[in-house]
């Protein structure tokens, strides 16, 4: 611990003069104004927003299996695990999917159904673009082939 004297002499070489331990508080105050005004000239993330999980393994598994990503629900989210549903117009049969996400790939899986992620399964990426606008899917194949879809934000909220 320095103690006030430490901080006096401190204070005296900056050209405050504050001596007594009652200053401390406008020390502080000081500290917290110069911290403030340091993040304040330091350049600032992307406005542009993030894709949530939700909508990443809404997108991905729309893409593996061909369908719209807004007729994906997310039900259930459980231990990293997101569980969508996907339910046919035409017949009104409820398809269930299971996925996470770990890093830029996408892991998945049917419901009941193992996770594609053994050596020859396909694996899935996702890149988020253009500041956030579009979501790309990558599907890079067993055989070396790879498929990539580009999605809009509006397609997909």
């Amino acid at each position: 611990m320095v103690g006030w004297l430490g901080e006096t002499i401190a204070l005296q070489r900056s050209g405050l003069n504050m001596k007594k331990p009652s200053d401390l508080p406008v020390l502080f105050a000081l500290r917290i104004v110069a911290f403030v005004l340091l993040l304040s000239g330091m350049p600032r993330a992307s406005a542009a927003p993030a894709f949530e999980v939700e909508a990443i393994c809404r997108t991905a598994i729309a893409s593996i299996t061909g369908r719209d990503p807004k007729m994906m629900q997310v039900s259930l989210t459980a231990d990293g695990v997101l569980f969508l549903t996907y339910v046919r117009p035409i017949d009104n049969f409820a398809w269930t999917y299971r996925c996470r996400i770990e890093g830029n790939r996408v892991l998945w899986a049917t419901d009941p159904g193992r996770w594609r992620d053994d050596p020859g399964d396909t694996k899935i990426f996702f890149e988020i673009i253009d500041d956030g606008k579009q979501l790309r899917i990558i599907e890079d194949h067993g055989d070396g082939s790879s498929t990539k879809q580009l999605f809009d934000r509006n397609a997909i909220m």
